[in-house]
Order: C-alpha cells, then sequence, then structure tokens
C-alpha cells in the first residue's frame, strides 16, 4: 500500500490509502469522519443500511495504525453519527477495537459528535474541544474559510474526486491539500458516507485514492 509523501512547512507527512494521513515527526494518525453508528441510526428509522460497516472502519483504523507504527491517534470529527447510533452493539465493537488498539485518541469535535455528550468511558476518548494543536499542525472539523499562521487539518466535506476509467467515470475519496487556505482536508474515513465532489484548481492539489494507493497530485499550485 504505497503512501503518497509531502512537505508541509518542512514537516514530513504521509498521505495513506486507509483514508488516514501520518505525521512523521508527532508519530500521528490522523483521521475524520468515522461516523461510527451510522447503520444503526438508519434502522432504527426503518432505512435499509449495510451490516459491518463499523467493523470494516475499526479494524481498518487498527490496521492503519499499527502500519504507520504510530503513538497517537486524532479523529478531526465525527467520530460517532449520533447519540442515538450508540447501541450496545457500538458499545461492544468499540470496545473490542480498543482492545486491539490501546493507543490515545483525541477527538476533536465535529458537528454529529455534539449530540453524543458522553462516550462510553471504556472507549478511553480524550475529547479536545473544538480546536486542537500537534505537531506544528491545528485541527478542527469544519475547514478554514481563510489562512491561518498554522496550517489546517479538517474533514466535514467527505471529498471526491471523479476519475475516468475506461468510458466510465468513478468517484474516489480525495484528500485536498489548499495552499491558499492553508488547509488540508481528508477524506471520510467510513466508505458508508456521500461526498463532496472536488475539481483540481489554482493553489490547490487533490490525491486520489484508487486500488490500493495514493495517486498525485492531481492539479497544480501557481
Amino acid at each position: 500500500m504505497p503512501n503518497a509523501l509531502l512537505q508541509i512547512d518542512g514537516l514530513d507527512i504521509e498521505l495513506m490509502p486507509e483514508r488516514a494521513l501520518f505525521i512523521r515527526a508527532a508519530r500521528a494518525l490522523v483521521v475524520a469522519d468515522l461516523h461510527i453508528g451510522k447503520s444503526e441510526s438508519y434502522r432504527r428509522f426503518g432505512a435499509p443500511s449495510t451490516d459491518g460497516i463499523d467493523e470494516e472502519t475499526l479494524v481498518r483504523l487498527s490496521r492503519a495504525a499499527m502500519r504507520a507504527e504510530a503513538r497517537v491517534i486524532v479523529v478531526v470529527g465525527d467520530l460517532t453519527h449520533s447519540a442515538d447510533g450508540i447501541g450496545e452493539g457500538e458499545r461492544e465493537r468499540f470496545a473490542e477495537f480498543r482492545a486491539r488498539c490501546a493507543l490515545p485518541i483525541r477527538l476533536v469535535e465535529g458537528n454529529h459528535d455534539r449530540g453524543a455528550r458522553s462516550l462510553p468511558p471504556e472507549w478511553c476518548i480524550d475529547r479536545v474541544g473544538e480546536q486542537f494543536e500537534l505537531g506544528g499542525f491545528r485541527f478542527r472539523h469544519e475547514p478554514v474559510e481563510r489562512a491561518a499562521a498554522t496550517w489546517t487539518m479538517s474533514g466535514h466535506l467527505h471529498p471526491m474526486l471523479s476519475v475516468a476509467k475506461g468510458a466510465r467515470s468513478v468517484e474516489a475519496p480525495a484528500f485536498v491539500v489548499d495552499h491558499a487556505k492553508k488547509c488540508l482536508v481528508l477524506p471520510a474515513f467510513s466508505k458508508f458516507t456521500r461526498g463532496v465532489r472536488f475539481e483540481p484548481r489554482a493553489h490547490a492539489e487533490l490525491y486520489a485514492i484508487a486500488e490500493s494507493s495514493v495517486v498525485g497530485p492531481v492539479g497544480f499550485v501557481a
């Protein structure tokens, strides 16, 4: 699984096909928008939903942390989908994940997290508020509108890139590196999400995840 390597403000960053990024100096694995419990929330409202989404998400997270040899996980918002989605099944699955992966987890609150005012204590989540800084970067759920002194890492938008494949086109999750706003937007870590289509533009480049590798940059920086 080849990663894409880039430097931001002199710091080495790895974009991983697992839909995560890794900050080498801080040994931090960064992910966004896991939406744990979304399938359960859908079923409670009578909507059909695929089984096994949370299991796949959490197995992929633990494997990404192991492959990167991370020392901390930063979740840039929307760990859960809703307070109603945390049932016994979700509690048990996440507890099993924590048995495999005991790394510290810092949760930057996203719009969906605000509905779950308390998380199960056995999940061992450190909620750090709406903004957090680590390793020379700032973390917040929603992307910034203007550049700050420090680069910001965000989620929320679930960026996708339309990729041509023969006569068809498919949408691939993508990282967006916006040099004008000094903001890096991560793809949704959950595969059970809709996304916002992004196009390359001046001062912003995209890295798409396709066939277990990260392809890019797509676009250019003026």
